[in-house]
């Protein structure tokens, strides 16, 4: 069957990266047409955890309240030895600037529910499920992708005679670590120096529980392990396969219960996971071929010990969206949607590299080795792990007075305008923000005008006088602005901060690079500013 429609957009692979990126491309108004070879959604858990950032991006797709009902909220996510020493501690206690607070341990399928309900309310979505990607074929307009019919047990049964073809402006790779798109744009998947095999086994309780040492990795070189909650309502435990070990019999239900005999039986909890995963780090080499761009899995992967894989995933398409709605809008030049992976590719390989190191504190099997490892970390004698990463190239502004603030993540507070009180983005709406002092209206020239209108700017002039003003709740964004001595931050709707307005440069500077780095068309010649 071939369907002569173009879609705006073509997706393949519906995991919670595909469903973000679906949410989006929808609320924007796209045609987005999906397709995932499992007939139903997947109902196990895999990733655990999100952060205030990828919370913010649930919000801006209404998801949020579903998700946190079960979520937890986790202060501290630790490392200790086998003696119980404390070896390492990743602070999760601090509200995020994002407006969330900074980590969360959730339960997949609860999570995948709410995103896929998020997905379906915009009827520019359709979403069609047990269709596997078969043949893709680039053209000069559009990517045209065929479908077989798939049944989907534990591995797809292609039936050979039910196929049909759809097209698509742009073509979106969401499928996973084989990636059927990656292998077609015949893009490398470079392998970086990490892969070991674990041990995943998950529960669901029976009733609360509660254990001395909670959420973190155990680093016994007899065999390292972790344990922590998948929101309020499921367990997890994570073994190290040791070389000896027959993986069959290790994942075993009889294996299992002996393993976590410690802290459950089986009337605490039941059963319902039992798999041997590779843990790897990986990226593609590049992320975008034509008209067709990896994200997720398809597009990195990394070892799980710092809890950002599907995070970063869910990063990639934040990214992609608001560049693909401008360019699908007639804004922007396709151009413009080289940036994804300019921007998104180092911020990733920093993640793994740092995800990398925390494997290999926990995978140390040498006991020799992993005494000199505790006595390095309990001396203080390893450096503090980076800061994480932020943009440093891409669509910013090339403004080094204000080069503390650009490529960093934007706040988002509570305000109030009118009689709504919210966060920003429910009240003032998602997309770009200028946060500003003063009254910003009088200094506009017709040029930042149409940017501003062109983009769809809100504007969040706090506790001014006129129609953009907000009053703010809890002076976050005064204090934040205060605090970075500057007058304005304009931050894009991905929440990356685009550039500031500092002494001596003026907002229609600032319009006038962000026009010029989007190319943006249709702009007015410039006229003074009004009086």
């Amino acid at each position: 069957m071939q369907d002569e429609t173009i879609h705006d957009v073509v997706q393949i692979g519906y995991g919670p990266v595909g469903q973000v990126a679906a949410a989006l491309l929808g609320r924007a108004g796209h045609d987005v047409a999906v397709f995932e070879r499992h007939e139903s959604l997947y109902g196990l858990p895999r990733a655990g955890h999100i952060d205030h950032e990828i919370t913010r991006v649930f919000q801006a797709v209404g998801a949020t309240g579903s998700i946190l009902q079960d979520a937890f909220r986790c202060a501290t996510y630790g490392w200790r030895n086998q003696h119980g020493d404390r070896l390492i501690d990743i602070d999760w206690s601090q509200e995020g600037i994002s407006g969330w607070a900074s980590d969360y341990l959730i339960y997949q399928p609860y999570l995948e529910n709410a995103l896929d309900a998020a997905a379906r309310r915009h009827p520019t979505v359709s979403i069609h499920q047990g269709w596997e990607a078969v043949e893709i074929l680039p053209h000069a307009d559009f990517a045209e992708v065929t479908f077989a019919r798939a049944r989907t047990n534990q591995q797809p049964q292609l039936n050979s005679g039910e196929r049909r073809t759809v097209r698509g402006r742009y073509l979106i790779g969401a499928d996973g670590a084989n990636s059927f798109t990656r292998t077609c744009a015949q893009i490398e998947f470079e392998e970086l120096a990490f892969r070991e095999r674990w041990l995943v086994v998950d529960f669901h309780q029976k009733r609360p529980l509660s254990f001395d040492f909670d959420n973190g990795q155990v680093c016994d070189p007899s065999r390292p392990f972790c344990l922590f909650q998948l929101g309020k309502t499921h367990r997890r435990f994570e073994f190290m396969v040791l070389p000896e070990d027959d993986a069959t019999q290790l994942a075993s239900p009889e294996s299992v219960w002996t393993l976590v005999s410690k802290w459950l039986a089986p009337d605490d909890a039941e059963l319902i996971r039992s798999t041997i995963y590779t843990f790897r780090a990986a990226s593609a080499r590049e992320w975008r071929s034509g008209r067709v761009f990896l994200v997720g899995d398809a597009a990195h992967l990394m070892p799980p010990f710092l809890g950002q894989g599907m995070c970063s995933g869910i990063r990639d398409v934040n990214n992609l969206v608001w560049k693909l709605d401008l360019v699908l809008r007639g804004l922007a030049p396709d151009a413009v949607l080289d940036s994804y992976g300019v921007e998104r590719k180092p911020h990733v390989a920093q993640i793994i590299e740092q995800a990398v190191a925390l494997g290999k504190v926990s995978c140390m099997l040498d006991p020799e080795q992993a005494k000199h490892r505790d006595q390095a970390l309990l001396a203080g004698q390893v450096p503090p792990p980076p800061p994480f990463p932020w943009l440093e190239q891409g669509i910013l502004q090339q403004q080094a007075d204000a080069a503390d603030l650009i490529g960093r993540l934007g706040p988002q507070s509570l305000v109030e305008r009118g009689e709504i009180r919210g966060l920003a983005d429910d009240v003032v709406g998602c997309g770009w923000h200028l946060i500003c002092k003063a009254d910003v209206d009088s200094q506009l020239t017709v040029s930042s005008r149409a940017v501003i209108r062109q983009l769809g700017v809100r504007i969040l002039e706090l506790d001014g006088l006129g129609e953009n003003a907000v009053h703010d709740c809890e002076g976050c964004y005064t204090r934040y602005l205060a605090a970075a001595n500057v007058e304005a931050v304009l931050v894009r709707p991905d929440f990356y901060i685009f550039g500031a307005v500092v002494s001596g440069t003026t907002l229609n500077a600032l319009f006038a690079e962000l026009a010029e780095q989007l190319a943006l068309s249709r702009l007015p010649v410039d006229v003074p500013a009004l009086p």
